[in-house]
């Protein structure tokens, strides 16, 4: 009797789960899907070209699983499970890996291949680092008509700063990456503005930590060293981290890898800075005008960016087109990139 019981019990919740996911499903079907920017049918365009092995069967299990009952509790059940049994060294999720010391890194290869670039198995050949040579140049030549002068500035992937805490069963075959080796290609056979804030930041974080522990991007530290490597090639008016205060925001703060594997509450032990304007000397400050087409990494540099400029102005690149340059009239235009975008400098015309 007691078996029956515990059956009919099971039978139960499975069959409450399984109505409450068709009906989520159902009405998925006919809710009216929201007017989507222009940033994001850039992500969308960018990820189906990275997308690999789709049909119409993974299509339907992803569209019946994101519409699972209990979906985002159960990951987050999981995930701390796992860290559990893995002794700290494993969390379920299939876009952050955790590292050493609590460090999260992204892994995903739908948004770029962050993974594959620290194990330096995917690098450029000479043929398709010339190419994008030319067609960096002739943007270059673009922006000249505008009056503005154009740079190119590259940000390095977390995992290629901190190499030391990815875990040991990610094996890195070349330290060397694909963006290492356009940017010292760039830089030795263009005559292009090229800033690769790499070097700097190595040095940097030596003394300071400069990327969050729980998030894909650098934190505030890390931002001013990427804008003081600009700024060394505009005008070479640079300051140093110790010649300027930060005052801390937080020091709980939870990044967003550790929003993306539901375990805010887990990984949140980051210092959040934030630069005291006052701090910054006025002569270090450029009459430049920029505008910054780029990605998120654009916006965590923002607020620095605005007190060693006269004017900054930033748009994703998705969102730029040649008006902004009749609207802002800028003497400087920056394209930033993130070390997994790179590939962007090759298929993506600023232009159209």
């Amino acid at each position: 009797m007691r078996e029956k019981i515990i059956t009919l019990v099971f039978c139960l919740v499975i069959f409450g789960i399984s109505v409450s996911t068709l009906f989520n499903q159902t009405i998925s079907l006919f809710t009216k899907k929201e007017e989507v920017s222009d940033v994001v049918k850039g992500h969308e365009l960018e990820q189906s070209r990275n997308k690999k092995d789709s049909n119409k069967i993974s299509s339907a299990v992803d569209s019946f699983t994101s519409n699972l009952t209990g979906k985002k509790e159960g990951s987050k059940v999981a995930s701390e499970v796992t860290k559990k049994t893995t002794g700290n060294t494993y969390i379920e999720s299939t876009q952050v890996l955790l590292g050493k010391d609590n460090w999260l890194f992204f892994k995903s290869t739908t948004d770029g291949d962050p993974i594959s670039d620290y194990q330096g198995i995917n690098h450029y050949n000479e043929e398709t680092m010339a190419e994008m040579a030319s067609k960096l140049e002739t943007e270059r030549n673009q922006f000249a008509q505008y009056g503005c002068d154009f740079y190119i500035l590259s940000i390095p992937n977390k995992a290629n700063v901190y190499p030391e805490y990815m875990p040991d069963t990610v094996v890195r075959e070349d330290s060397t990456s694909k963006t290492d080796l356009l940017m010292e290609y760039l830089s030795r056979n263009t005559d292009l503005n090229v800033v690769d804030a790499k070097p700097d930041l190595l040095k940097a974080k030596k003394k300071n930590q400069v990327y969050y522990k729980t998030d894909t991007h650098y934190n505030q530290k890390g931002a001013f060293i990427t804008v003081q490597a600009l700024k060394k090639k505009v005008d070479g008016k640079t300051d140093s981290l110790k010649s300027v205060k930060y005052n801390k925001l937080s020091e709980n703060y939870a990044g967003d890898l550790a929003d993306l594997c539901e375990m805010k509450d887990t990984f949140n032990d980051d210092i959040q800075y934030a630069i005291e304007p006052s701090s910054v000397s006025s002569n270090k400050k450029s009459d430049k005008k920029v505008l910054v087409i780029g990605d998120s990494f654009s916006e965590h540099m923002n607020d620095i960016m605005s007190l060693y400029f006269s004017e900054v102005h930033t748009v994703n690149v998705w969102s730029f087109t040649t008006d902004l340059l009749t609207e802002y009239q800028p003497d400087i235009v920056v394209w930033e990139c993130a070390e997994r975008y790179t590939d962007r400098f090759q298929w993506i015309s600023l232009f159209g």
